[in-house]
């Protein structure tokens, strides 16, 4: 895809309103991680949101469990002659800053 084809997809996106009903769809679905009592929808926002959303765009995706809570790995590696960046969105060093301020 070129980069005119690309930003055109995105435009398109965006003043449709897919990007809006994509976003107000996921945002409604209550996927609080510390609440065990969410845990079937975190699983449910992973396997009908995310996982689809990530191999449209040509990532590799495998669902991970730990003591019941699903986690979504996905890769991407699109040239082995080339580097590839490895990122995460979790960063430990962080913490959960609204856990430690609850007391």
């Amino acid at each position: 895809m070129t980069r005119d084809a690309a930003i055109a997809r995105a435009e398109s996106y965006f003043t449709s309103g897919d990007l809006r009903e994509d976003l107000a769809r996921r945002v409604a679905m209550p996927t609080e991680s510390q609440n065990p009592d969410r845990a079937p929808m975190l699983d449910q926002y992973i396997e009908t949101e995310m996982k689809p959303a990530f191999e449209a765009l040509g990532f590799d995706c495998r669902k991970l469990s730990q003591d019941g809570w699903p986690f979504l790995y996905v890769e991407r590696h699109e040239d082995a002659l080339r580097p590839t960046a490895d990122c995460d969105a979790i960063n430990a060093d962080w913490g959960t800053p609204w856990l430690s301020q609850a007391g």
